[in-house]
C-alpha cells in the first residue's frame, strides 16, 4: 500500500523547530539537492523527514510512544495555529474565544491521529529534499520526493515553510499539486456553510470524530 504520510503535516504542524538568524534571502534559489540542503528551509524539511522516519523504523517503540513521537515532531515542525485559521476561514473571527480554543485543540488530535495512523504504515518510502525556492521574505518552497520500495515514479510534496519569530515551520504540504490545507479547507467550509458561516456544526462533527478515535483505540 502505497502511503503519503504527512511528516509527510498534517499533521496541518523530536527536537524543536529550527532557528534561523537571517530573513530568508529572496534572491536564492536552490535548484539541486546539494544546494538546497545549504538553504535553512531545505535543511529543516530534510531532518524532519529523517526524524519521521527514524521512529517509524524503530522497532523498539510501541504503538502508543510511536504515536506521541509522532505528536512531536508535528507540533514541533508545523505551525498547526496558522494552519487551523487558514483552514476554517472567516469563520475564526465569528466564533468565540472558548470555540476558538476547543477547535484548535480537537484539529490538533485529528491531525496527530490521521497522519500518525497513516505513517504507521510505512513500507519503505525514502525522502529527499530536491529544491527550494523563496516564496516571500517569509515563505519558502521546498521541493522533495518520496521514493517507493517498488520503484515506481517517485511521489512529488512541495511544503510552504515559513519564519516566523526566528523558528521555522511547515504552514501548508502540496502532494502532486494537490494542498492538504486547501483540501481540508474546502471540506470544512461546506459544513460551516451549512449553519451559516458558524463553526457549532464543525465542532460537533470534530467531537464526534475525535471520540470514534478514541473508541477505536
Amino acid at each position: 500500500m502505497r502511503v503519503l504520510p504527512i511528516l509527510l503535516l498534517a499533521i496541518f504542524f523530536a527536537a524543536p523547530a529550527l532557528a534561523v538568524d537571517q530573513a530568508v534571502d529572496s534572491s536564492v534559489v536552490a535548484n539541486t539537492p546539494e544546494d538546497a540542503l545549504k538553504a535553512p528551509a531545505g535543511r529543516f524539511v530534510q531532518d524532519l523527514g529523517d526524524r519521521a522516519i527514524a521512529q517509524i523504523t524503530d522497532k523498539n517503540l510501541t504503538p502508543e510512544q510511536r504515536n506521541t513521537r509522532y505528536r512531536d515532531i508535528l507540533l514541533s515542525s508545523f505551525d498547526m495555529k496558522t494552519i487551523g485559521h487558514f483552514v476554517i476561514g472567516r469563520a475564526w473571527n465569528a466564533a468565540t474565544p472558548d470555540q476558538q480554543q476547543e477547535y484548535l485543540k480537537l484539529f490538533e488530535q485529528l491531525v496527530v491521529k490521521t497522519y500518525g495512523d497513516r505513517l504507521n504504515l510505512y513500507s519503505g518510502e525514502g525522502f529527499r529534499v530536491k529544491s527550494v525556492r523563496p516564496e516571500s521574505d517569509m515563505d519558502s518552497i521546498v521541493g522533495s520526493e518520496i521514493t517507493h520500495a517498488d520503484g515506481s515514479e517517485p511521489t512529488k510534496v512541495d511544503w510552504r515553510v515559513r519564519q516566523k519569530d526566528g523558528k521555522l515551520a511547515v504552514i501548508d504540504v502540496v502532494v502532486e499539486g494537490v494542498s492538504q490545507s486547501v483540501t481540508q479547507r474546502d471540506e470544512y467550509a461546506s459544513i460551516i456553510q451549512r449553519d451559516g458561516g458558524k463553526i457549532d456544526g464543525l465542532l460537533d462533527l470534530m467531537r464526534k470524530q475525535v471520540q470514534d478515535q478514541q473508541q477505536s483505540q
